[in-house]
Formats: structure tokens, sequence, C-alpha cells
């Protein structure tokens, strides 16, 4: 019975989960000054294009979910924990509860010159927020 049930549950939620590319695209969009900002994308499984405009490593100044470490470049990464440990992500895009999650740190968009718009206000976090040893300071 139990087999029975999470065939029917979870098959469904495997097939059919994956991040929302439309929401990804018009946040990525949406980040100001967008005809400056340039993306990479080092994982090839995941297809961003359409709207969103890629471009080669060396030309980009945003790179989408690194799989090595990158110098001199924002990244936005592929988790919540890399947001946490590395400094030079400015959001991070995963999966959690099946739903696509999409944040930004305020404080380091504006290190880089970035913003986004209020309408995407539920996607901006302090870092104090996710860093409570920043209250000690």
């Amino acid at each position: 019975m139990k087999k029975l049930f999470y065939t029917i549950v979870l098959v469904p939620v495997v097939l059919f989960g994956g991040l929302n590319i439309n929401k990804i695209n018009n946040t990525l969009l949406s980040i100001k000054p967008v005809k400056n900002v340039k993306f990479y994308n080092d994982k090839k499984t995941i297809d961003l294009q359409g709207k969103l405009k890629l471009t080669t490593l060396p030309d980009a100044n945003i790179v989408l979910f690194p799989t090595k470490r990158v110098k001199n470049k924002m990244v936005i990464v592929d988790s919540y924990q890399k947001l946490i440990t590395n400094k030079d992500s400015i959001g991070a895009i995963y999966m959690k509860k099946g739903r696509t999650q999409i944040i930004f740190i305020k404080e380091r968009l504006a290190k880089n010159g970035l913003a986004l718009p209020a309408s995407f206000k539920n996607n901006i976090l302090s870092e104090c927020e996710i860093n409570p040893l920043c209250f000690l300071k």
C-alpha cells in the first residue's frame, strides 16, 4: 500500500518538478542596469535561453551556477548553503519543496552597483537575515 502511495504521489513530483525557467528569466532580466549585465550559464543542463541572452565567460559579468570558483565575477549559485558560504555570490536560484526559490542579497547587489525593482522585494534579503552574526557587529 505504501509503495502505491509513493508511486502516485512522488512520480508526478519528480517528473514535473523543475526550475520555473520563465520566473528565473523575468527575475534576471529585471536586474538593473540590465543593459550592462551579461550572463554566462556554467551548467549546461539548465537551459536558460530565450529572452535571456547568454555570452561567453570572459565577457560575462554574472556567472550562473558556477561549477568551480570564478575570480572577478559575480555569481548566482544553485543552493542556499552556497549563498551563505560564497561571499562572491549575489544570489541563489534553487528548488525547495518543488518550488523555484530565487533569493538576492541586498548589500551584495548594492556593492556591485546592481538593484532589483520594488516588485521583487520578496526575493531580496539583507546580509543579517542569512548571517545572524552580523547583529553582533
